[in-house]
């Protein structure tokens, strides 16, 4: 959602000279013409509907809108089809953002009471929240993100029965309202994923158990009928996960550096209004600069640039052809883009079905489309946070500002807010009806249906309820019917804590590779008995396309036998060039592998397996957390640099929390030569930045815009920016030495020519 136009968020959080966005020594003269920029009135709801373009046969119509709603940027449904919705009330109150820091957020329900399509009914659940950004219904509870908290409230109804309970995940702690954990994405295997985050949620008998998992994503978490997980960051709109969460993580005694997600679709935007409020609108060649952010003949958003909430269309009215397709929004160019997904034997590739036409498009600069969800009626919901000011304090240019007051978007500054629906006009909208009034029975059959949210919401009540009436139902469709049927019978077991080796042992054996792939992921939840019940029919499988051999490959590690060991000995050799075999093998054996290694890799060749193998068995009975080395004031600075990388300075928004890098934002710092070699070197990156392409252990890294500096920032010291170079030099499997204030104040004399001009690779080197 909130806008990031360059990289410079990894760094620059703090007031500079001029607008704390601003880029030292960047002329920001405006692009384009005056007489070409309409205004931005406040418009009705009537009057936005025909600012509206989409495809033919599809129809937008608003289901809410203000007075009713005020900022929404997420929302949930409940069993009853009621959304429930994080109001934002406190982003970004004026120009300056004076007043955010007091609480005003809310946690609203919005009901249709006649069941005419509209929603007519508003209750505040909650309120005086922090910037809240993240919310999941239960049916005797609700659980939410604001801007410091991980929360748990208990519910009965409409009412809070108790105050929020922070939970203790430390999720929220650090970072700014654009670099906090949101999403609360329901998944296939009855967990709860974030964007922004390396952590998942499940609730259990006794409360929460928080786990580690990927860390994927900026602003919005999307899943498939499989459960593999769709994110972005602000200038990507789309990567989707090749594998299911976790399949590789099951060793966490090994540090497995693998890409698992793709791109998906290009970043080009098509909007159909002018876009002169864009950040950094006015870099353009006409003004000296080696690109243009807008189009130099029509002046409009070339690329992304504020990518936020996505959603994988899986409902029942559009028509067939657009099951699956990926929606994104782009809040900056007021529209929200479509993006055909194409699955081959579980590679994943993205094109945009309407060529250089965008699905959804405004000629209304206040239409801020920040999510969008399948609804329960089989439609699209799209939420309009509706506010002017889309860009944060933080990272707001003088230029922006400009174009802001000059079109009057900085007011109103609250008291909007719309959800709108997009239907086919050829297809059906489910009525509305509680699911939750169900029997036992047709929840069952509900998974079978071809709408997602019945089925996800039918396979969350039904291990809500626990109701052991539900099992031989579950038994036997786990075993026969459709394919997803039988996916969702077998998660369903999984959620209820009945799965049993009965249960998966067709599956394994089928002929279809989803349904082979989602069982063999289920087999590696199950433990003792059925572990060893199970392990013929892992033993006898063989993968029906490449794609479920990383899920075969897994399972069997589970299992920790010689048999299964040989099974895997042979799947390496058949299928040992599918990607993702080695790294699931791997991931399969903790606690085993120096068994594998002595009885099936004496001769191997492979390096790197054997050097993941022997770095988990060196580490097999914990995981790998890395512990300083260093002592005195050299860890004090070690710890205030930790404290500035995750907070103030915001490094990991682009770098990643565990140093790995995010696709198209910042390269690797774990490992590398330009973090571990000449302490001058990364003294000059931190003084003045850094612009791609940049090489990081043999591969190249080409970021969407260059990475400014701190050295115009009067707030990062020598000592602070001396702190930060220690903490990565001995972060992660990073040691080096550490680096004295001196030594950046010397490096900060000898360039100070450089003005905050940002490095290339090359004169780096020279």
């Amino acid at each position: 959602m909130f806008i990031r136009l360059n990289i410079l968020l990894c760094f620059l959080t703090l007031r500079l000279v001029a607008q704390q966005g601003d880029e030292v020594g960047q002329a920001m003269n405006p692009v384009v013409p005056e007489q070409q920029i309409p205004q931005s009135p406040v418009l009705s709801v009537e009057d936005s509907l025909k600012s509206f373009q989409l495809p033919p046969g599809f129809v937008i119509e608003p289901v809410a809108a203000e007075p009713l709603i005020d900022k929404p940027v997420c929302l949930d449904f409940d069993s009853t089809g009621r959304m429930w919705i994080c109001e934002m009330r406190d982003y970004m109150p004026d120009i300056d953002g004076k007043g955010e820091s007091v609480a005003d957020g809310r946690i609203v329900i919005l009901e249709d009471s006649d069941r005419d399509g509209r929603f007519d009914k508003r209750t505040v659940f909650l309120d005086k929240l922090h910037l809240p950004r993240a919310v999941a219904v239960f049916e005797d509870g609700l659980l939410f993100i604001d801007e410091h908290r991980l929360c748990w409230v208990k519910r009965d109804g409409d009412l809070a029965v108790s105050e929020p309970q922070q939970l203790p995940s430390n999720l929220a702690e650090s970072g700014n309202v654009e670099h906090k954990p949101n999403g609360l994405l329901a998944n296939l295997d009855n967990c709860y994923y974030l964007a922004k985050s390396d952590k998942r949620i499940r609730r259990t008998s006794d409360g929460w158990a928080i786990e580690p998992t990927e860390f994927r994503g900026q602003w919005g978490i999307a899943r498939d009928d499989f459960g593999r997980l769709y994110h972005n960051n602000n200038s990507t709109l789309l990567f989707g996960d090749l594998l299911v969460p976790n399949l590789l993580q099951g060793n966490p005694g090994v540090k497995i550096k693998t890409k698992d997600f793709v791109q998906l679709g290009s970043d080009r935007v098509w909007p159909s209004r002018v876009t002169p409020g864009v950040n950094r609108g006015y870099v353009a060649k006409s003004n000296g600069f080696e690109s243009d952010t807008l189009d130099p003949q029509t002046y409009k958003l070339k690329s992304a640039t504020s990518a936020a909430g996505m959603a994988i269309y899986r409902g029942s009215n559009f028509p067939e052809e657009w099951y699956g397709t990926g929606f994104s929004t782009e809040p900056v160019s007021n529209l929200v883009k479509a993006i055909r997904i194409n699955d081959s034997n579980g590679i994943l590739k993205g094109s945009h079905p309407l060529g250089k036409v965008d699905f959804l498009t405004s000629t209304d600069e206040r239409f801020r489309p920040v999510n969008v969800y399948n609804a329960p009626d089989g439609s699209l919901y799209i939420v309009d946070m509706h506010h002017g000011i889309i860009q944060h304090k933080t990272y707001m240019t003088t230029y922006l500002r400009n174009q802001t007051l000059s079109r009057g978007l900085d007011v109103p500054s609250s008291g909007c807010g719309r959800i709108y629906r997009i239907r086919h006009e050829a297809g059906r909208l489910e009525s509305a009806w509680d699911i939750r009034a169900l029997a036992t029975g047709d929840l069952v059959q509900l998974l079978a249906g071809a709408n997602a949210w019945q089925r996800e919401a039918a396979q969350r009540l039904l291990v809500s309820r626990r109701d052991s009436a539900a099992l031989p139902l579950l038994a036997t469709m786990a075993a026969e019917g459709t394919p997803l049927a039988r996916i969702h019978a077998i998660w369903t077991l999984e959620g209820m804590a009945q799965l049993r080796a009965d249960h998966l042992a067709s599956a394994i054996q089928c002929t279809n590779a989803k349904l082979q792939s989602s069982a063999l992921w289920a087999s590696t939840r199950l433990s003792g008995a059925e572990l060893v019940a199970i392990q013929p029919v892992l033993l006898a499988a063989h993968p029906v396309a490449d794609e479920v051999a990383p899920y075969l490959m897994r399972a069997l590690g589970s299992l920790g036998s010689a048999k299964g060991f040989d099974r895997m000995a042979e799947l390496l050799q058949s299928h040992g060039s599918v990607p993702f075999v080695r790294e699931a093998l791997v991931s399969g054996l903790n606690h085993h592998e120096l068994e594998f290694c002595d009885s099936k890799l004496r001769d191997s060749h492979d390096t790197q397996l054997l050097a993941w193998l022997e770095q988990g068995s060196a580490d097999s009975n914990k995981v790998i957390q890395h512990v300083s080395s260093l002592r005195g004031d050299k860890l004090a600075s070690y710890q205030r640099g930790k404290e500035l990388f995750h907070g103030e300075a915001a490094c990991f928004g682009c770098h990643s929390a565990d140093g790995n890098g995010i696709a198209n934002l910042g390269p690797p710092l774990d490992e590398s030569q330009w973090v571990t070699g000449k302490p001058e070197t990364l003294i000059n990156i931190l003084l003045h930045g850094l612009v791609g392409p940049v090489i990081v252990d043999g591969e190249t890294y080409q970021p969407t815009a260059a990475m400014p500096g701190l050295g115009m920032n009067p707030v990062f010291t020598d000592q602070s920016i001396a702190d930060i170079a220690t903490y990565i030099r001995n972060e992660w499997s990073n040691h080096a030495s550490v680096v004295q204030a001196d030594l950046v104040k010397g490096q900060r004399e000898l360039t100070r020519s450089r003005a905050g001009r940002s490095w290339t690779a090359g004169e780096l080197k020279e």
